[in-house]
């Protein structure tokens, strides 16, 4: 039993009657009549909203994806003859945010509503959530009855899954996402694929001149690019890759690229594989291909999370040409913290060529780019943006000595790493680099 405002107003009515009795010494008959009449109302009150009055229930998807919104649907029934007007609160997960709580309900007699919010979870992993909080007032207005039942639920926090399917619904629509290109692999001439009406832009060596001539309209040959191929992707859990940038650690930005460009490269007939090291390897899945491939990386990673442990390039390229042996796309993952790093990643990803096609994702630091544009309000911001314009022109100069040595180096920024991702693979594929 919770007070409401009004008992707390009236009861601080009271107080100042009885604080003007004590003071002018006036008879205490009607101060004794008003706190009697306050705590019998009180006392009734809580006896009309006595007892159990609401059945709970939550409804939870049995994955949620780590970084988007998620609905959480929780069902209130009430088994009592009497009207409820209050709020649903919910014990969630472990980091994560909610929006939509408390949640307003109005319950007739023996009536049902379903209240519905978001949760948007911030890491992977397996998650429990808590008990459900109601509470609604009194027909009197004094009190609120507050009910907690633990409702158990469980659910995993995994990449983000639903990103996929949002490809698959671009694809049936027949549109195409700006930033990420044509969601269907393109090839040279490779593997004829289809008779389409000639677009600008398209090269004149494709024009069909028969068909054309046939249909009275420029007709191009569309051919697609060669299939069967794999990708594995190295994904780096050492201590380099624990920054955080938009809620989402540098792993979770790795693992939703990953996921999403296996789903491409598994539509397009390639092969999919998963890497996950830091001082050691860690976790390997070889390439695989068909519908059940990018289940199996997201059920290996789902859990996975960043080490204290420093990354260990040599063993996990080893590792990777010791069971990997067809070519493949090698797609690694990392951050770079020192020049010890940086040398050690530059002569290992260099022993894979030119057996495999070695791409490294650099995830930039935004905190740090952000550091070398601050404005400078006191002479101790000059040695901090210079500090951040030497690291970045440090950068600047590894990632230019792996192009030179004909390493593909993709460098953006965590928010944009999945898209550009997927065009840097369809271009590899479309240049048949692989």
């Amino acid at each position: 039993m919770i007070p409401t405002p009004r008992f707390v107003a009236l009861a601080a009515v009271a107080l100042a009657v009885a604080v003007l009795v004590g003071v002018t010494g006036a008879p205490k008959i009607p101060l004794v009549l008003l706190d009697f009449a306050l705590v019998a109302t009180a006392l009734a009150d809580a006896w009309l909203i006595r007892g159990r009055r609401l059945e709970m229930e939550r409804g939870v998807g049995a994955v949620l994806s780590v970084g988007r919104s998620n609905a959480i649907t929780v069902t209130l029934r009430n088994i009592g003859p009497r009207t409820l007007r209050g709020t649903m609160a919910d014990d969630p997960i472990a980091e994560a945010v909610t929006e939509g709580l408390p949640a307003r309900f109005a319950l007739p007699p023996y009536g049902t509503v379903a209240l519905r919010y978001e949760l948007k979870p911030t890491r992977r992993g397996r998650r429990d959530f808590g008990a459900i909080h109601a509470r609604y007032g009194s027909p009197l207005g004094f009190l609120a009855r507050q009910e907690s039942r633990m409702v158990r639920s469980v659910a995993d926090v995994y990449p983000d899954v639903h990103a996929a399917r949002s490809l698959e619904m671009l694809r049936r629509q027949g549109r195409q996402d700006a930033r990420l290109g044509s969601l269907r692999v393109r090839g040279g001439d490779t593997e004829f694929e289809r008779l389409r009406p000639y677009q600008r832009g398209d090269e004149v060596r494709h024009i069909d001149w028969r068909a054309s001539a046939r249909r009275d309209d420029p007709t191009v040959r569309q051919h697609q690019a060669e299939s069967d191929q794999s990708v594995v992707f190295a994904l780096d859990v050492g201590r380099s890759m624990r920054g955080e940038s938009g809620g989402l650690t540098s792993v979770d930005h790795a693992l939703n690229a990953a996921l999403l460009t296996a789903d491409v490269a598994l539509r397009g007939g390639d092969r999919a594989g998963l890497l996950t090291f830091d001082d050691a390897p860690r976790t390997f899945v070889a390439p695989r291909g068909g519908r059940e491939a990018a289940s199996r990386l997201a059920r290996a990673a789902y859990a996975t999370e960043a080490t204290f442990a420093s990354t260990d390039y040599r063993a996990a390229l080893s590792y990777l040409l010791s069971r990997v042996r067809p070519r493949s796309l090698f797609v690694l993952f990392t951050n770079l913290l020192d020049e010890r790093s940086a040398k050690d990643l530059a002569s290992s990803v260099r022993s894979a060529l030119p057996k495999h096609l070695p791409l490294c994702v650099m995830m930039r630091d935004v905190d740090v780019e952000s550091l070398a544009v601050a404005p400078v309000r006191a002479s101790a911001d000059l040695f901090v943006r210079a500090a951040a314009g030497e690291w970045l022109a440090w950068r600047g100069a590894l990632i230019r000595s792996l192009r030179n040595a004909g390493v593909l180096v993709l460098d953006a920024r965590p928010a944009d790493v999945t898209p550009a991702l997927v065009k840097s693979y369809l271009e590899i594929k479309a240049r048949r680099l692989l």
